[in-house]
């Protein structure tokens, strides 16, 4: 990820950080799920990119290591009919071709472990985003059973729906205290 792009998230953050206060909390964890889809998404795409360069070294080391049993079959050959300068030119060939090999070996090596890197953390973030949907989901269950959960005047944590018979108490010994009347009394 480069530096622009993290100091470009900050800012996104700090904006949606503001904006989070102002804004439905149902409506920001949607928007964090659309986000994190469209990262998996594009990581995924990556994943298949790195495996296709995989699969194109590999066939490249595959062509390298004929070519070099050719070279070998041919070398032989040179030193049948004492033909040196040609056998040396081939070695030559030969040398080439090895390095070549090991350089085509080092980066599928590579390209594992990067593709091996992304493949987890992609499996990570699924379950990330798997855990957020699933409490998105709990929210919407709470709040359509509970039209109050999303209200400032909601119950305390712990705390019970104030009933409209205990309101009407209260408002009866509210009254009659400002009548200056003692409750009970007629």
């Amino acid at each position: 990820m480069t530096l622009i792009t993290r100091i470009t998230r900050l800012v996104k953050a700090d904006l949606h950080g503001i904006l989070d206060g102002l804004e439905e909390p149902e409506e920001v964890i949607k928007q964090a799920i659309r986000d994190m889809e469209e990262d998996i998404a594009t990581q995924e795409h990556r994943l298949e990119e790195l495996r296709a360069v995989w699969q194109r070294l590999e066939r490249e080391a595959q062509e390298t290591t004929a070519t070099m049993q050719e070279i070998a079959a041919q070398i032989d050959i040179c030193f049948a009919t004492e033909n040196t300068p040609l056998a040396k030119n081939l070695i030559r060939k030969r040398l080439e071709m090895t390095r070549r090999a090991k350089a085509l070996a080092q980066a599928q090596d590579e390209t594992r472990m990067q593709s091996d890197e992304l493949a987890t953390r992609i499996a990570t973030q699924k379950a990330q985003l798997a855990s957020v949907v699933q409490k998105l989901r709990a929210y919407e269950t709470t709040r359509s059973h509970h039209p109050w959960a999303s209200s400032p005047c909601a119950p305390l944590q712990g705390g019970s729906v104030i009933t409209d018979e205990e309101v009407e108490v209260a408002f009866l010994e509210e009254q009659q205290r400002r009548s200056g009347t003692a409750p009970g009394t007629p």
